[in-house]
């Protein structure tokens, strides 16, 4: 029952928050595509719905087969400003899209946001609805997309969860280029990061097969994924290589990479591998490295800034917190401004640093705009998608509500023009950027056109006192500079690993390239020949097909009938989880759970059972997120065998509410009240208010928070016992991802009595299904104890080394290892005496990876403590946190 419970809620809490709320979303039912939205995508989602249908078409010849369900399709809000969408087989068959993909212009290589989203998610969603062994129908029909664990051997309905995500997004990433709207198989920069890996033998099964935490970490599932499936369709043709997700979902088991690739392919995918890496570097052995002078290194992918006297950019490690690169081009110094910006292009304003990027302005939004140090948003800078200042001040950027298929640049208010690459705006007050309009590309000067050429990837970077316009575009191995100067283009940078540049005087830019180890920021000459940009056709491009003819997503005048979305109302059911063992000791074990949600994840409901020897278990949960204030329900029912003594009630139940009133930058504070009367006790039945206020700040793959300061609060009531506690934790990053914490707790109860479990409950946290506030956890306590007051203080100390070491055969990987060392103290008023108590606590916990697709930890550790039972302890722990 407990794993049951532990399950749900750890898959709920994967979904739950995909969309802030409230909000006010409509439905579009149909059998084929349904469609939940907010009234500002009315005017698009008729055409979006024509443009999908012919995508689902085109997708079921290629993939084989047609969904055996609806597939949901929901636009999130304007209060969801990211620039992101996803897909899930589960609960439902279903997509999001969020809106704000105007911020990644320049690296999508594609003039449409709405077009790469329908294209790539709709490939997720055939990737991984696929069931095509008669087994797995049969249980869809019956129990739909379930899960079925017997004596630990795994039964899925969808058997191509455990596929790689290489696999996944670099199919997507193929799929998404091929209808005349470019694509990341166009962008320079995608090509030289695969190059570079190629050259420095970075592509093997290990390091693109796994989810790795080595540059270019999880973008080498898009990016080498993508070529990869380029040099697949090359070689077996498009049909055969989508066709590939239906014959992986007719093998039993879908873990055995090589043997499925050789029964499909004819070859093994090490070996199918092994030929691609060879291909791109006998196809792109002429690809240049820049070698200029090395001025700084990175490895967070972030545009360049620059004005008069310095050139910016933000760095990071990825482990601790980033810095802004300063180069000052008078000097030729360097230096950095240490701080907490979030990941984005970086603008100074009234000498201060600010990044473009998104961040929680409220509980309930979401929202683009130019963010500082402490990730506060810059007045008036909100829903917009910064491009620069002109010379009066007034703001150039992206309007967020009018960008969701292109970007229309605004100035101070006022409609511009559309553009399909981020903006220059320059020390004159001009503006500079690319349009695309089918295979051709065209550089514009305040709505003037000057110069086209073929491709899909480019934007301006610089332009000098002359007026001579430089930018970064395709080379022939990757990306490079160029320049245009009113009549030719000419390359100014050897590289084909540059992907942004800033001019330093005349002669001389600072340029970012891309390698297999990360970004490095050189100083180099200007070159001055005579090129023109690459052209790039793919032989996997559909010129002739509906979808690629298709112009017309803003366009529509049609609309849908359409009803307001209920979240009880649109409350269906969605899986079953099952499980079954048998010990010798506990004899036959059964756990089974149907789950119920809406296409939102707004409202959820799950029905559990829980067969043992002795005792069966029947539970409820329902929660709702329709508003701000979320609340749920947790109900049990046991039965126990005649025979069987228990100090057990023969029911539970719990109820809460919670409501976050703060939620901006890198604070979050929510209160909450809460009722439990526990089944596993004759006894407690508390209410408790409780509030938790924190300011946390987490970088890149950093193991641990970078810095964290956290209070909580609580009061409550339990059969006129009357509780109240606080209890306070603070970890911060001292270097070399090493940390330092400190927690202390104080709780006091009006009294405690060990037989009736009252007061403040102690115990050694292990195995406790319905949680509550009056309690405090020791790990080392074999018993539960009961006191009146109880005091805690704890010193920490941690230390994560990189251990890559990863496998593609081997069913296990290792990530990273943390040392910790815990020192605590602790003190409780009991009903008949007063106990002291130090523990000490050293372990080391791995971050591993299991069958390439699973991250999970693993803890070992000491637990030693002279004033308990069992002085020294060994425990051994699995969790997916630490």
């Amino acid at each position: 029952m407990k794993q049951i419970i532990i399950i749900f809620f750890f898959f709920m809490s994967m979904l739950m928050g995909s969309v802030v709320v409230p909000d006010n979303y409509k439905i579009h039912k149909d059998t084929q595509l349904s469609y939940v939205y907010s009234d500002e995508y009315t005017h698009i989602v008729p055409a979006l719905k024509t443009y999908q249908s012919m995508i689902m078409k085109q997708y079921e010849k290629e993939f084989g087969y047609s969904f055996d369900t609806t597939m949901y399709v929901g636009l999130a809000s304007l209060n969801n400003q990211i620039a992101n969408g996803m897909s899930t087989p589960l609960p439902f068959n279903s997509q999001l899209y969020f809106g704000a993909g105007a911020s990644a212009i320049d690296y999508f290589a594609s003039p449409s946001w709405l077009k790469t989203l329908a294209l790539h998610e709709s490939a997720h969603n055939f990737q991984l609805n696929a069931k095509e062994a008669k087994h797995r129908k049969f249980l869809y029909k019956w129990f739909g997309n379930s899960f079925f664990n017997v004596m630990g051997i795994a039964f899925l309905t969808l058997p191509n969860l455990a596929e790689s995500s290489l696999m996944f997004e670099g199919n997507a990433v193929m799929n998404e280029s091929r209808f005349g709207n470019g694509g990341r198989l166009y962008s320079g920069y995608a090509l030289a990061t695969v190059v570079s890996l190629a050259k420095a033998n970075q592509i093997t099964p290990a390091l693109v097969y796994n989810p790795v935490q080595i540059f270019p970490y999880r973008e080498r599932f898009y990016l080498v994924g993508g070529f990869f499936q380029k040099y697949l369709v090359k070689k077996y043709g498009i049909q055969k290589v989508n066709g590939y997700f239906k014959a992986l979902s007719s093998h039993f088991f879908t873990i055995f990479t090589n043997k499925i690739h050789q029964a499909y392919f004819g070859k093994d995918f090490e070996t199918l591998l092994s030929e691609f890496a060879q291909d791109m570097k006998q196809t792109h052995q002429d690809f240049h490295k820049t070698k200029g002078t090395l001025i700084s290194k990175s490895q967070l992918l972030n545009p360049m800034n620059s004005d008069s006297h310095e050139i910016v950019a933000l760095h990071s490690d990825l482990r601790s917190a980033p810095k802004i690169m300063r180069y000052n081009k008078s000097t030729g110094k360097l230096s950095y401004k240490k701080g907490n910006w979030r990941s984005g292009k970086v603008f100074k304003i009234d000498n201060r640093y600010y990044t473009q990027t998104t961040a929680h302005t409220t509980p309930g939004k979401i929202e683009m705009g130019l963010y500082d140090n402490t990730l506060r948003q810059k007045v008036k800078s909100g829903s917009k998608i910064f491009q620069g200042a002109l010379p009066d001040g007034r703001a150039v950027y992206f309007d967020i509500s009018t960008s969701i298929e292109s970007p229309k640049i605004f100035i101070e208010g006022t409609f511009y023009d559309t553009s399909h690459s981020s903006v220059y705006v320059s020390t004159k007050g001009d503006l500079y950027y690319f349009k695309q309009k089918g295979k051709t590309r065209t550089l514009y000067k305040n709505k003037k056109p000057l110069y086209a050429y073929k491709g899909n990837y480019g934007f301006v970077c610089d332009v000098d006192s002359k007026g001579d316009i430089y930018f970064i575009a395709k080379s022939e191995h990757g990306s490079t500079a160029y320049m245009y100067d009113g009549s030719h283009t000419k390359r100014v940078a050897k590289g084909d690993d540059v992907f942004d540049l800033k001019l330093i005087t005349s002669s001389k830019a600072l340029v970012a390239t891309v390698g297999a180890k990360g970004y490095e920021y050189r100083r180099i000459s200007l070159e001055n020949t005579l090129a023109d940009v690459v052209k790039t056709d793919y032989a996997l491009e559909e010129k002739n097909t509906p979808i690629t003819s298709y112009t017309h997503l803003l366009q529509s005048n049609s609309t849908l009938k359409t009803s307001p979305y209920s979240t009880l109302g649109e409350l269906h059911y969605a899986y079953t989880s099952q499980n079954a063992f048998y010990t010798k000791k506990d004899g036959f074990l059964y756990q089974g759970s149907a789950y119920f949600a809406d296409p939102l994840m707004r409202n959820q409901l799950s029905l559990s059972l829980s067969y043992e020897e002795h005792r069966q278990i029947l539970g409820l949960t329902y929660s709702n997120s329709t508003s701000l204030l979320e609340y749920g329900v947790t109900a049990y029912g046991v039965h126990h065998s005649d025979d069987f003594a228990t100090k057990e009630r023969d029911y539970g139940y719990g109820l809460y509410a919670q409501y976050p009133f703060l939620q901006t930058g890198y604070w979050q504070g929510n209160v909450k009240l809460e009722y439990i009367k526990k089944y596993d006790s004759f006894y407690r039945i508390p209410t408790t208010l409780s509030i938790n206020l924190s300011n946390k700040k987490q970088f890149g793959y950093s193991k641990l928070p970078n810095s964290l300061n956290q209070v909580d609060a609580f009061i409550s009531e339990d059969r006129k016992a009357y509780n109240y506690g606080i209890s306070y934790t603070f970890l911060q990053d001292i270097g070399w991802q090493s940390r330092i914490g400190l927690n202390a707790a104080y709780l006091k109860s009006s009294t405690s009595n060990q037989a009736l479990e009252k007061g403040i409950r102690i115990s050694d946290g292990y195995a406790d299904i319905q949680d509550e506030s009056a309690q405090l956890y020791m790990p080392s306590l074999n018993t539960t104890l009961y006191a009146k007051e109880a005091k805690k203080l704890a010193l920490s100390l941690y230390k994560t080394f990189d251990t890559p070491l990863y496998f593609f055969t081997f069913p296990l990987s290792l990530h990273r290892e943390t040392l910790y060392a815990k020192q605590t103290y602790y003190d409780f008023d009991l009903e008949k005496e007063n106990r002291q108590y130090n523990e000490t606590t050293i372990g080391i916990n791995s971050d591993l990876l299991l069958l390439n697709k699973l991250d999970f930890s693993f803890t070992i550790e000491g637990i030693f403590n002279k004033d308990v039972e069992d002085t020294k302890q060994i425990k051994i722990g699995f969790s997916k946190d630490f």
